[in-house]
């Protein structure tokens, strides 16, 4: 009777121990695909601020500007300095 027991008990326990198991890979899973919503999230946020007219959206025209202003001069500078 005694080693039916510890059977039971054993077979307890390692279906509380396999009931663990699942739960902390599905909270795993959970974990990554908010990890995404949240990457997602935060490109759209961002995107919008960008695009928008209040103060992030003219920092981010202007420095649209010097970064298209620097690659035009940097080649002509290049040859002056260079060739020159």
């Amino acid at each position: 009777m005694e080693s039916l027991q510890n059977q039971l008990t054993e077979k307890e326990r390692q279906t509380q121990v396999y009931d663990q198991a699942v739960a902390a890979l599905k909270a795993k899973g959970v974990r990554q695909e908010a990890r995404g919503y949240a990457v997602m999230a935060s490109f759209l946020s961002y995107g919008e601020a960008a695009l928008g007219d209040r103060i992030f959206g003219k920092i981010s025209h202007v420095a649209k500007l010097f970064c298209i202003l620097f690659a035009m001069l940097v080649p002509s500078l290049l040859i002056w300095r260079v060739l020159l």
